[in-house]
């Protein structure tokens, strides 16, 4: 299949998720300052996968015609124009998308060697506040709560235990960059789950002092979360 093609296929899926909201809105089952139906049963209702209709739902809110609200839903802030310009839609997906590919390429390139040079300069209490936090996003899990913050706190104690003052101060000011990977809009339990699972493998290598196991777990757990956002993306390119 052609670029072409498959750009126009993804069309037609973000066309029909689009058409299906105003479609809602038509008939007064859905108006302005109503909360939507969870994600799950949207995606079942307008048969389509939950990553597509996430990633539809991101590009509404960026246009500002949704709202996510953290533990509260996601609600209609605005109706759309017939049609709601979805050649644009979807130029504001696949730029989203090529930025989440790089943020992740970036993360591959500077975390595992931060994982393995922490394995030999962490001291005991860098390692129990890492413990700390991943039984906290695993407390998260269990309860069906979002941990993108947790998320973010384990990467960055993880930098500072190197002890290089350098890398910590660079990854904490590249954390609203990093955050971008963690949107509420790529959350899903299996997301939540695979960064509690990596998580708990480089905590593991960073007790037993190795630094090639340490920069291993963090590369799978990278990949990990890779596979979850574009699971179709990372198939490809091993193909």
């Amino acid at each position: 299949m052609s670029h072409e093609e498959m750009r126009g296929e993804k069309i037609n899926v973000y066309t029909g998720i689009i058409e299906r909201i105003q479609a809602m809105i038509a008939k007064g089952e859905l108006a302005v300052g109503d909360k939507l139906p969870a994600e799950r049963r949207l995606a079942e209702r307008f048969a389509v996968s939950r990553s597509h209709l996430r990633q539809a739902l991101q590009a509404l809110a960026e246009r500002g015609v949704i709202e996510s609200r953290q533990g509260d839903g996601t609600y209609l802030l605005s109706t759309m124009e017939q049609g709601a310009q979805v050649d644009a839609i979807f130029d504001a997906i696949a730029a989203r998308r090529d930025v989440l590919h790089e943020i992740i390429e970036f993360r591959q390139i500077i975390e595992p060697p931060i994982a393995a040079l922490a394995a030999s300069r962490i001291n005991k209490d860098d390692l129990d506040q890492l413990k700390v936090v991943a039984c906290d996003q695993g407390r998260a899990l269990l309860g069906g709560r979002e941990a993108t913050d947790l998320d973010a706190r384990f990467h960055q104690i993880l930098a500072e235990s190197t002890g290089n003052r350098t890398l910590g101060r660079v990854m904490e000011t590249l954390q609203s960059i990093l955050d971008e990977s963690r949107s509420a809009w790529l959350q899903s339990a299996t997301r939540r789950s695979t960064s509690v699972e990596g998580h708990l493998k480089i905590i593991d290598a960073l007790e037993a002092g190795d630094s090639q196991m340490a920069g291993q777990a963090m590369q799978r757990h990278l990949e990990a979360v890779e596979q979850v956002l574009f699971p179709t993306d990372t198939k490809k390119r091993k193909n």
